[in-house]
């Protein structure tokens, strides 16, 4: 659980800023509102975002050893396609793999060939080297795009053809482990030299001002803390057209990333705090808007982005159980995450959206109300 400092983050709080109800911050219209930071805007985005559907004869055969897995049971389009849906928060999983090739025969495809109702896998670029995006080495691995770089160029593309888009936020889980089977593949740490070699594709990509990084937040203060507490978060306007990173990481992986660098100098990427005392604390993944929702709303308060979870596990999407969603949209995480941004008719009509359908609104918990 992490050490949120309740008294602490209470003598920060930030008044409340006055923005419109009902206006979509992301079009035309939210422009007149671009001084707001960013820490005023609610969006919603999608869970595992380069998910594809794991074929259903694999399923089946998965299932058939763990029932659990169908919490496996759910995919999403292109990632273009949800940027032009309006998520402003995509979440990839990547693999390091510096040598090419380590992931590019999966052993659960590769024993359905043959069988009815096998389905091919395809990839691209799986042999050169560089980070690879999948969910679960050798049984979850399809995905819309196979590779870090693949990925993020569809982001940036898409992004440099919008370039009044509200900022984009897209965390990133280093995955390790693998299944536990004969021949399963062996994934690698993710080490300093990794999270190097990650940053190094991040800025083959993107150019420097097209992304929100640490130590633009942080500017003059001693500390990133600091800078967030400050309200050096920019702009709406400042922000339009822009990336931000986002390791999804604690622990070794987070201290890997960061090193020497306390505050995330000259770093890429935003890590997740056990505290918001840590240098770096700017950003807090809290996933269970009911059980977290205290802990969101003085992490919000205080000026930290949040990103929280609305449905996982095709749990409430095979229930329509909409209190875990409600409680997520309501909480003021200023990231709700989702499977479902479409209903899976087929079980019920949970489906998970802002009120009006607007892609960005004013968050319900750091605003208030004004004319429009």
């Amino acid at each position: 659980m992490l050490s949120l400092v309740v008294s602490l983050i209470l003598s920060v709080s930030h008044p409340s800023l006055e923005c419109p109800a009902g206006v979509d911050l992301d079009a035309e219209a939210g422009r007149a509102f671009d001084a707001l930071p960013i820490t005023a805007l609610q969006t919603i985005g999608t869970h595992n975002s380069y998910k594809q559907a794991i074929p259903p004869a694999e399923l089946a055969a998965l299932m058939a050893q763990n029932p659990d897995v169908v919490g496996l049971d759910y995919a999403h389009p292109p990632l273009a396609d949800q940027l032009d849906a309006g998520m402003r928060n995509l979440e990839i999983d990547i693999v390091y793999d510096p040598e090419g090739g380590r992931f590019a025969t999966p052993m659960m495809p590769a024993m359905m060939a043959g069988q009815p109702g096998a389905a091919p896998y395809e990839a691209t670029d799986m042999d050169a080297p560089g980070f690879k995006v999948l969910h679960i080495a050798d049984i979850d691995v399809r995905s819309s795009c196979s590779t870090l770089v693949a990925c993020m160029n569809e982001i940036r593309d898409w992004s440099l053809a919008h370039p009044a888009h509200a900022p984009i936020m897209v965390m990133f889980n280093a995955k390790t482990g693998g299944i536990d089977a004969p021949g399963a593949v062996e994934t690698l740490d993710f080490d300093r030299e990794a999270f190097a070699a990650l940053d190094a594709e991040f800025a083959s990509v993107f150019a420097p001002d097209h992304l929100i990084i640490p130590d633009a937040v942080r500017g003059d203060h001693a500390s990133l803390r600091d800078g967030v507490l400050a309200g050096g978060w920019p702009s709406l306007g400042d922000a339009r057209g822009r990336i931000m990173l986002v390791l999804d990481e604690r622990g070794e992986k987070a201290e890997a990333y960061r090193g020497d660098a306390s505050s995330l100098e000259g770093r890429l990427m935003f890590t997740l705090s056990e505290s918001v005392e840590a240098d770096h604390a700017a950003v807090f993944i809290l996933n269970d808007p009911v059980a977290d929702a205290q802990m969101i709303g003085h992490a919000v308060n205080a000026g930290f982005l949040v990103r929280t979870r609305a449905d996982a596990n095709t749990v409430e999407a095979r229930s329509g159980d909409v209190s875990r969603r409600d409680a997520a949209i309501e909480s003021g995480a200023h990231w709700v995450s989702t499977d479902y941004p479409q209903p899976r008719t087929e079980w019920s009509g949970y489906q998970v959206g802002l009120p009006g359908g607007l892609a960005v609104r004013c968050n319900p918990v750091t605003t208030s109300p004004a004319a429009q």
